[in-house]
């Protein structure tokens, strides 16, 4: 199958319900929640106008914090867990590897020890490091000390069933009400949403997704060329489904890890805006305009408004200019809303 790359952007958008018709499409992959309200917003930019109470607070994929549906939560803790050395190696960083069963021992201590209704991480990672092996507790330099490392001690708190709290500026952990069982792997459900809702890949960037690679088979997959080069696409991907997805909305205001960036990074951005916007530390919101992103963009609170500062907002004209001050609207509405208002200007 030959594709172009705006046919997979178009196809992209609609099935991450950036039309609007579905604002939880892109719920199975989890939404990255870092700062708190950044995955509420990219919920509301999709349409979700009534919250996020309903979902859940956790630290999933990569160790980072995500909203998902409860419900989806055994199936993410079954494709998480670690089963052999090398998938444990990636949550490992540059410290040695543990035993694959010291991760149940962190789950078990986090139940038996966690301190009170809430705890902070670093109450949390205290309680239970004095009571872990050397292998699990390496010396930490910024510390002075040795503590459960670092994303070992986040995907326990998923296995755990942990949940965090949905606002605040640092991470705060609620007890738990229930150890969840252990689980078989089952089938590789993430990676097919991952398929679905991304359209075509190299596996290198389903693996940087997910932290590491599959903790079991990749789901079926089929080859395709998009604008010549070879990814892979979901192994029921019909041309006719690609061809016939509506164009990309005319204006996004997106976080840098919202779902519709993931995958190749060239299908979305020419390298030197890349470069703009994706940054280890403190990157700006990505500017979309026709499915591409073109720009960047920051927000500051001033007082009753939200001003964004977009890049070439002046040379931003007709439905894209429209639809970039409607996201901004929303984006206001989801961070206050209606104490807020919104003013786009120039970066």
């Amino acid at each position: 199958m030959d594709l172009t790359g705006a046919q997979v952007l178009a196809h992209r958008a609609a099935a991450q319900g950036l039309h609007g018709d579905d604002p939880d499409a892109v719920l199975p992959l989890g939404v990255v929640d870092s700062p708190p309200k950044t995955g509420a917003a990219a919920l509301g930019v999709r349409g979700r106008r009534d919250g996020v109470e309903d979902l859940v607070r956790v630290l999933s994929l990569r160790g980072a914090p995500h909203l998902h549906r409860r419900d989806d939560l055994p199936a993410l803790r079954r494709q998480l867990r670690p089963r052999t050395p090398r998938h444990l190696a990636a949550w490992c960083g540059a410290h040695p590897v543990p035993d694959l069963e010291h991760v149940d021992l962190v789950v078990d201590l986090l139940h038996r020890e966690f301190p009170g209704e809430t705890a902070t991480k670093g109450e949390l990672s205290a309680a239970i490091s004095p009571l872990l092996p050397p292998v699990v507790t390496p010396h930490c330099p910024t510390c002075r000390t040795g503590h459960v490392i670092e994303n070992v001690f986040r995907l326990a708190t998923l296995l755990a069933g942990i949940e965090l709290a949905h606002l605040g500026p640092k991470l705060v952990f609620r007890r738990p009400t229930a150890k969840p069982d252990v689980e078989e792997p089952g089938e590789p459900t993430l990676l097919r949403d991952y398929a679905r809702l991304v359209g075509p890949f190299a596996k290198a960037d389903a693996e940087k997704w997910l932290g590491a690679g599959p903790p079991g088979t990749w789901p079926e997959l089929r080859p395709v060329r998009v604008d010549g080069k070879r990814l892979l696409a979901a192994d029921d991907l019909a041309a006719e489904d690609v061809a016939e997805a509506p164009d990309p909305p005319a204006g996004l205001l997106l976080f840098p890890r919202d779902p519709y960036l993931l995958g190749p990074r060239h299908l979305v951005a020419d390298p030197d805006v890349a470069k703009r916007v994706w940054r280890p530390v403190g990157g700006p919101g990505a500017l979309v305009l026709h499915g591409r992103v073109t720009g960047a963009w920051r927000h500051e609170f001033r007082g009753r408004t939200v001003t964004f500062q977009v890049t070439g907002w002046s040379k931003v004209k007709g439905a894209a200019r429209r639809a970039i001050k409607d996201q901004a609207d929303v984006l206001a509405g989801v961070w206050g809303g209606n104490a807020l208002g919104a003013d786009v200007v120039e970066w």
